[in-house]
């Protein structure tokens, strides 16, 4: 309990790149955004082998921590070229373009993850997870130890 309590403490998420306002977020203000929940959801690989089963997840959206960098002050013809890479410490990555998380139901869904089954993350997820739970298979985009958001426009 006490490693879980050291790793919640320093769990910290960049967000750089082609933004009018890089940041740096702790857990702390990352919980002070508006909570969004899933669940029961079944996590699967590619193949479609059951990878976990859980009740439920807590966290905020992608697009909410987005938006805290002005991200929509850019032009729109500039948006439409964003892509997202969601990185993690082990050196996993997960893209999502700007069009599918704020034109398609797959944005409302893109968490950015604390909590499952009404406990903080476990050592295997890390402080911070991140899931695109409307993809049709959760595994590719479910990302453990979150540490960083890069905006780059193509």
């Amino acid at each position: 309990m006490k490693s879980e309590t050291l790793q919640r403490s320093a769990a910290a998420l960049c967000v750089t790149g082609d933004v009018p306002n890089a940041l740096s977020l702790d857990l702390a203000q990352l919980e002070a955004l508006p909570h969004h929940a899933l669940g029961p959801i079944d996590i699967a690989c590619m193949t479609g082998r059951p990878v976990a089963h859980v009740d439920r997840y807590a966290g905020v959206r992608l697009t909410d921590v987005l938006d805290a960098t002005g991200l929509a002050q850019l032009h729109r013809s500039e948006l439409k070229r964003c892509i997202v890479v969601a990185s993690g410490r082990d050196g996993y990555q997960a893209l999502f373009s700007w069009c599918e998380l704020y034109n398609s139901p797959i944005g409302a869904q893109a968490l950015i993850l604390f909590e499952r089954n009404g406990e903080p993350l476990d050592d295997h997820l890390g402080p911070l997870a991140l899931i695109s739970a409307a993809d049709t298979h959760l595994g590719p985009r479910h990302l453990r130890h979150l540490d960083g958001l890069a905006v780059r426009r193509l």
